[in-house]
């Protein structure tokens, strides 16, 4: 069905405009939901616009967003860290119901999957939460990157990391804050509908890191869903691979009164 894609403007709760897209369909919507994605990603990456087009071709509306200090959005990207990517998420969801419908479904790519997970508690309007290609926790990205040495300290107060091949600076405390969450205790804790989805040979974030997701969610009603051979960590070669996921997801939503 036609739908239409427009710019959403929305608080980001510590003072900063926060930008995103709604895609819907011209008709009334069948429910309304959130894309967080990747780490360095814009709105308009090929996951968040792929996924997100093809469901409000099917007659859901999605908000797709630019994290604080990404793309359109206000604020320094080398002063967030994992706790301000879930009060961003969490913001969306908020803001949505204030000006449209309380969201349904949230969506996390990469890293924004696994602060879905974390963001789940503080949004109980959600029926399902969905990861693509994401990291188990925010400790397992840290360990990823100290191990390939992607890490150097830059000065004093910055250090420098190294994000498929691009430099990004953040402040020190961004590691102490990655550390310390508590992903895999809020993960366990889950009690929504969870879709985990994974690329088999994502060589950005291996697909152990899904199959752990789904260990630790054991209170959930949870499915591990293995993409195509084919599927890469960005979804930048194929649109069958987003349609995938949100084929799957419009058909567990089909049975849901």
């Amino acid at each position: 069905m036609p739908r239409t894609s427009n710019k959403y403007k929305f608080d980001n709760g510590r003072g900063q405009q926060l930008v995103g897209i709604i895609d819907r369909p011209e008709t009334t919507p069948l429910f309304w939901g959130v894309f967080g994605p990747c780490f360095t990603c814009p709105k308009e990456s090929h996951a968040a616009a792929k996924v997100c087009r093809h469901l409000a071709e099917n007659g859901v509306a999605m908000l797709r967003i630019d994290v604080t200090g990404q793309g359109e959005s206000q604020g320094e990207f080398s002063e967030t860290n994992f706790t301000t990517r879930v009060l961003d998420l969490v913001a969306a969801c908020k803001a949505l119901a204030r000006d449209h419908a309380e969201p349904k479904l949230l969506i996390g790519h990469s890293i924004s999957g696994t602060a879905a997970l974390a963001a789940s508690e503080a949004l109980p309007g959600l029926k399902a939460i969905a990861t693509i290609g994401s990291p188990r926790d925010p400790a397992a990205i840290i360990e990823k990157f100290r191990r390939q040495e992607l890490i150097t300290e830059k000065n004093s107060n910055e250090i420098e990391i190294m994000v498929i091949n691009q430099r990004v600076t953040f402040k020190k405390s961004f590691i102490e804050d990655m550390l310390g969450q508590e992903v895999a205790a809020k993960t366990a804790a889950l009690d929504k509908k969870l879709f985990i989805f994974h690329a088999p040979q994502d060589n950005i974030v291996t697909v152990d890191n899904a199959r752990e997701i789904y260990e630790r969610a054991s209170k959930a009603d949870r499915e591990l869903i293995i993409l195509d051979e084919m599927a890469t960590h960005l979804f930048e070669n194929r649109r069958e691979d987003a349609e995938r996921v949100a084929d799957t997801l419009l058909r567990w939503f089909a049975t849901q009164s």
